[in-house]
Order: structure tokens, then sequence, then C-alpha cells
């Protein structure tokens, strides 16, 4: 075994029981956050940025009292959605927490929100406060469970003497606004810089409040639907959207001529594709998942509960995102006739790929090369009966028609 392949064996991991298939229930690794492919998303370098980035970030402070941010909410101006974030809401002990800090002056973690061209704002991190303070102020919950004002158990926020409420009121915010010039890759390691509240917003919770739309809401869609859960073998975590991040990397090089429009940028690829799918009509994203369905239900007869996964010498493996782009790329391009007549020599030909070191390499180090993306989906071919890509095997287009 080589070394690379001991220590990523060795890698600290997530578990989760699974049925394998036999009757039988083990432990297997599940992608959880970023880190967990972090060997794949760092660039060829050692950088987690595709290029040079600007000496200075355009990030500017914006103080406002808590009347003024309820205010800018009420009125349209700031975008606050559970959808956008990690999926964890705040208990209501944990809301009167909140509330409580803010009453006896307690330092509070700045909110940091994401300044739109059309004027908006979109909360990137502050959701839950923000919730909280709104939720609070309108009456929708009472505190419960303080310690140290425990006689405010039980009140709202109209129950509250007009000192404490002008306190909760009159409390100033630090907002960090981010303006639309601050690249998204930066914005991903300010977030992993300040870690605010000790949870690390993931690359594809800060997509979601920067593409929010039709896009954001596919994605939710498709990482729900059975046949998706079924085809990883719930490999991949639905709590930290890595889940939608895999997703969206089959979609963005379905939709998308990845020869002529991949730069060595990762990101803005599927920034790009995001964007594109907020601009299609419902029929496109009907199609658009049917092309999924139909993809994840073939792979998923084709190899069972070893769809998508890169094996090691002792375990069936991780769902490796490359491969698994690349792969359902592949399936996507051939038609049901094809695969029915050939689907024994394509079994055998897709496991001769997972031991091709050209291969390997191109899916699981550094996966965001252009050369490795170019390389990954050229070999990927080989799967094929004779290992060529014959375009009579396949569907007339390479992309959806859309």
């Amino acid at each position: 075994m080589d070394e690379l392949t001991s220590i990523y064996e060795e890698q600290e991991i997530s578990h989760i029981p699974f049925h394998n298939g036999n009757g039988l229930h083990v432990a297997e690794d599940v992608l959880v956050t970023d880190e967990d492919t972090y060997e794949a998303d760092t660039y060829e370098d050692g950088s987690i940025y595709p290029y040079d980035m600007p000496e200075e970030v355009d990030i500017r402070e914006d103080p406002q009292t808590v009347y003024e941010w309820i205010r800018r909410l009420d009125r349209g101006l700031l975008i606050v959605d559970p959808e956008f974030q990690r999926n964890l809401v705040w208990k209501i002990e944990q809301k009167s927490q909140f509330i409580e800090s803010v009453l006896v002056n307690i330092p509070l973690p700045p909110l940091y929100i994401n300044q739109r061209n059309d004027g908006k704002y979109i909360v990137v991190d502050g959701l839950q406060r923000t919730s909280t303070l709104n939720a609070f102020i309108k009456g929708e919950f009472p505190l419960s469970g303080l310690k140290l004002l425990s006689n405010l158990n039980g009140r709202k926020f109209s129950d509250l003497e007009p000192k404490e409420q002008a306190r909760i009121e009159d409390r100033k915010l630090l907002i960090y606004v981010i303006k639309p010039t601050v690249p998204l890759p930066m914005v991903y390691d300010i977030f992993h810089r300040i870690n605010t509240g000790g949870t690390q917003l993931t690359r594809q919770e800060i997509r979601n409040c920067f593409y929010l739309g039709k896009a954001t809401r596919l994605l939710k869609s498709l990482s729900e639907q059975e046949y998706f859960r079924q085809a990883i073998d719930q490999g991949i975590s639905p709590n930290r959207m890595k889940d939608r991040e895999a997703i969206l990397r089959y979609l963005a090089f379905r939709i998308q001529d990845h020869e002529a429009l991949y730069k060595n940028d990762m990101d803005a690829f599927l920034g790009e594709a995001m964007k594109t799918i907020n601009q299609m009509s419902d029929e496109q994203l009907h199609l658009l998942e049917a092309d999924f369905e139909r993809v994840m239900v073939w792979t998923y007869d084709l190899f069972g509960v070893e769809n998508f996964r890169l094996p090691t010498s002792s375990m069936r493996g991780r769902v490796n995102i490359a491969l698994m782009e690349a792969g359902s790329c592949f399936f996507a391009e051939q038609t049901d006739e094809f695969i029915v007549a050939h689907r024994t020599d394509i079994v055998r030909n897709y496991h001769r790929l997972l031991e091709s070191k050209e291969f390997i390499d191109a899916i699981r180090f550094s996966t965001s090369a252009r050369r490795r993306v170019l390389n990954r989906f050229a070999l990927g071919q080989n799967i094929t009966v004779d290992g060529t890509s014959d375009e009579s095997k396949r569907d007339v287009n390479k992309r959806l028609p859309l």
C-alpha cells in the first residue's frame, strides 16, 4: 500500500451505520464538511485560491442598533431564509439565552451580510441571531431557562419593562458588509478565519447565500429525493449541504461545456452554473430533474452500494465527488438501449478504470485543476465497451439542450 493511501485511510473521519445488502450493518465513511474533501479541493500549489487574490478585502463595518436592524428586515432590505445556511435551528432555550446576552450586555459576535447589486442584503452569517431578535420583538416566544435574569422567564417582549425593551432595541450590533467585488473563494476563507460560533460555514452554505433562487431550491429538492439517497447509500451527509454541492458538481458539468469554459476555477464554474439554473424556465428545470433521476437510478442499478465510491484495500471507500461528476456525465450521455446491451462490459470497464493510476490521480488530488478535470472526463470514456468514445453509442447532445 502506498504512503498516501495509508494516510488517507487513517484520517479521522465521520461514520454512520449502513446496510451493506447482506443483512449486515457496518461503519462506513461519510462526507460531511469541506474538511472531508480537503485533499481533493486544494489547488496544485497548495493554495485554497485558484488565482491571486486582491491585497485588500472590500468588507466594511456598518454598526446598527437592533431597532435599525429589524426595521431594515421589515422593509425587505434584508433577505433572511432558513434555506440559506446550515440545517441547524435554535431551540427556545438557545433563543432565550441569546436575548439574555443582549440584555446583560455580553459581547456578541459580528454579523456578516452580502451586498447584492440590487441594493438588498443577504444575511450570510447571523441568520439565527437575526431571526431570534425579530421573533422575540414581535412576541412570538416567551423567555425560558434564563439563569442570570431568571425573573424574566415566561415573559414576552411586550411583558418587559420599558427600560428592558429599550435595552434590547438600543443594543448595538457589529455588522460587516461584504461588497460584491469580493471574490467568492476569498469569502470562503473569511469564514474559515472568523469561525463564528465555533461552526464554520461550508462552501455550499455560502453559495446558497450568493445564488439564492431556482438553483438553491432545485439542489434542495434533488438532495431530498430517495433515489439520490439510495444512489449514494447515505454516503454524503445532508447536514452541511455537502450533498447539494455534489449534485451541483454534476449539474454544472452537464449543462456547461467544460472543455471551453472551465478555467482552473471550480468555484467560478459552479457559480456560473447556479446563475444559469436561476434563469431556467420550469420546463428546463423539469428536464434537468428527469436527467438527474435517470442517471442516479442507472448508476445504482449497475454498481449498487459501491456506486461513486473510491475503494481502498479493505473497504468500499467514501463517495468521491469527482468520480460522481465524471461517471454521472458519462452515463447521462448514453442511451438506455446502449447501457442495457453492454451492461456487463460497462461494469467491467468501470472497475478497471478505478485501478488506473492516471484516473485516480484525476479524481483524488487537486481535482479542480483544469488538466485533471479534462483528464478524468477523457479517461471516463473508457467505460465504453471498446475503451473509445464512439459517438454512435451516445446521445446526440453531450449536454442537455437547455
